[in-house]
């Protein structure tokens, strides 16, 4: 070609291009607020029907039906103390998916069973105390073993690929389950939720929390929207206004912002008991744009008010929060429930 011209030249039609984008993702954003608004007013109503909707939209394979058959173990203890001993156990979640995780347990007598949720770059063995520190988890784990429970941390695939020397891309695995019409969310909250059908029928388990921070509240909020059998929940830094988040191409699918944001979502877990908590100088997760969130929930649940859902804004960064009144109040909600019956007598944390 014999004509040239400087890259420079054709910056700024590129430049308008990208701002027409975006600009087009703004004005459907607003509108998908007013499609959630008139797709939340059945939630309540019918929460099954919604809670399979969600499924459907996480994908295969939770849109199966789950088989009643127990999954296939692998347990090996690792450490034994007067108080509790230490387990790494894998379970057959799929075919030749084998989902590992760190059971902590005390003796044979009926306790709570509490899944403890790691985020980004974390393990079941970080979030435990293996390694000495625990960076921003601030040793939930052991705050919560005093309150007399037991505790199994599920490894998902968002370990530190330098430290164990595992490569993987997760954004690139969860696109090709996609283009099969699963995701890697629906395939690991699949997974938990074949781990509760295990620990079900266990003499040990009364009956199931979780706690999670980050990516770890992500599963916690889903597993307790999707998962009935999740009676309380606390999910750390991570409820937040959908629309803000920028970093998690694994956490967006198809048509959701039509129909459900986390207050949506939420709504899914009452009347079981959830506390939301943000730090006030968490960088990734604005915790202003959570405040609106929760007040939207706030609004959508006006009809059976808010004592089911706790929401916390604490001075801190991004990390599990240290005040332990929540772990206390999830563990002794747990202890309280007779069977299948919910029982809520705590009062909503404001801030």
């Amino acid at each position: 070609m014999e004509f040239k011209e400087a890259k420079s030249s054709s910056k700024g039609k590129k430049e308008l291009y990208v701002k027409g984008i975006k600009a087009l993702i703004d004005r459907k954003q607003t509108e998908s607020l007013k499609k959630r608004d008139e797709y939340a007013k059945g939630i309540l109503k019918n929460p099954e029907k919604y809670r399979q909707e969600l499924k459907n939209i996480l994908g295969w394979p939770l849109t199966d039906n789950v088989s009643n058959q127990i999954p296939d173990v692998k347990s090996e203890k690792l450490f034994e103390k007067e108080t509790y001993n230490i387990y790494r156990m894998s379970f057959e979640v799929l075919e030749d998916v084998w989902l590992t995780g760190i059971l902590i347990k005390h003796d044979n007598k009926k306790r709570p069973l509490i899944l403890a949720q790691h985020g980004a770059l974390g393990s079941p063995e970080l979030i435990s105390g293996f390694y000495g520190s625990t960076s921003n988890y601030n040793d939930f784990v052991e705050r919560m073993l005093k309150y007399d429970v037991n505790i199994f941390a599920p490894q998902l695939l968002i370990w530190d690929e330098k430290e164990y020397e595992i490569e993987f891309c997760r954004a690139l695995l969860d696109s090709k389950l996609k283009r099969v019409g699963g995701s890697i969310t629906a395939v690991e909250i699949f997974g938990l939720m074949r781990i509760l059908d295990y620990f079900e029928n266990q003499d040990y388990v009364k009956n199931f929390g979780m706690a999670g921070l980050s990516y770890g509240g992500y599963y916690t909020m889903l597993m307790a929207a999707i998962d009935t059998r999740i009676k309380s929940a606390v999910s750390s830094s991570f409820f937040c206004s959908g629309n803000v988040l920028k970093e998690f191409c694994d956490i967006y699918f198809f048509d959701l912002g039509n129909k459900m944001s986390w207050a949506e979502i939420m709504m899914l877990v009452y009347p079981r008991q959830i506390c939301l908590a943000i730090g006030d100088n968490d960088s990734g997760f604005p915790y202003k744009e959570s405040i609106k969130e929760f007040n939207r929930l706030e609004n959508l649940c006006k009809e059976v008010g808010n004592e089911w859902v706790d929401f916390i804004v604490f001075k801190g960064e991004h990390e599990f929060l240290k005040d332990d009144i929540p772990l206390e109040r999830m563990t002794e909600h747990l202890k309280m429930i007779v069977k299948s019956s919910y029982i809520n007598n705590s009062k909503p944390i404001k801030t």
